[in-house]
């Protein structure tokens, strides 16, 4: 059953209005007595009844807490250079759906995608809901961070204390050798653009960032959203997540 999630923390009955109460009352038919799963921003879901409706706003109560967001090991946040055509978006669905906690979206040296203020805005808000539609499908009891577009720089001073696991092509370190520094804490998944990572930005990361490792992702060449998915996946797996 799809869930919706709600900005405020779920104590009594509430009311369910614009794009949501559409996508339910439209969209899947729902009609009073009717339940319905809503998560709040604490993270809490809840069977939640329709008690009244007049195909526009629902008036909902909650009848049974369902689950908590689970305790965290730790922040995960992806970091990944900017990606021609929907491939962020792909991006952002699938790590969505294994459970990141932010997505950073990185301009980087080499990247083809070049996008001005404009352009930036109208991206950050196709990502955000591709984020909240891929939490509500995949039954998360929160929705990931989509953060503002970053330098490379900006990412390595903001993140400086997290530890950086960093696939580079020339390097020939396994991702498995480095694995136990990365089942918990605060952690960095950074993946560079179709074109790669630049000489300079690896001598960045490895000077701003004390807990570097760059790894090698095995013999194959990867485009750059599998490179994600693929590490992504791997990481939370060794968490348990």
């Amino acid at each position: 059953m799809r869930k919706i999630f709600t900005d405020f923390p779920i104590t009594d009955e509430f009311i369910l209005q614009g794009i949501d109460a559409k996508h339910v009352l439209r969209v899947l038919r729902y009609d009073v007595g009717d339940t319905v799963m809503v998560t709040d921003c604490t993270g809490n879901t809840y069977a939640c009844e329709i008690v009244e409706s007049d195909g526009v706003v629902a008036r909902l109560q909650p009848l049974k807490h369902i689950s908590s967001k689970k305790a965290s090991s730790g922040v995960v946040v992806l970091a990944v250079g900017l990606l021609k055509n929907d491939k962020f978006d792909w991006v952002i669905q699938k790590g969505t759906e294994l459970g990141v906690d932010v997505i950073v979206p990185i301009q980087m040296e080499h990247c083809v995608v070049k996008l001005n203020d404009n352009r930036q805005s109208n991206k950050l808000n196709r990502w955000r809901r591709i984020a909240i539609e891929a939490a509500k499908q995949c039954g998360r009891d929160d929705i990931p961070i989509v953060d503002e577009i970053a330098t490379w720089d900006k990412l390595c001073i903001d993140y400086k204390d997290y530890h950086f696991l960093v696939p580079y092509e020339r390097e020939t370190r396994p991702l498995r050798d480095v694995i136990p520094a990365f089942r918990q804490g605060n952690i960095v998944v950074c993946i560079g653009p179709e074109g790669g990572f630049s000489l300079s930005e690896i001598d960045v990361v490895k000077s701003m960032v004390g807990a570097t490792y760059s790894v090698s992702l095995g013999t194959r060449i990867l485009r750059a959203e599998t490179a994600a998915l693929a590490t992504l996946a791997i990481i939370m797996y060794e968490r348990g997540l």
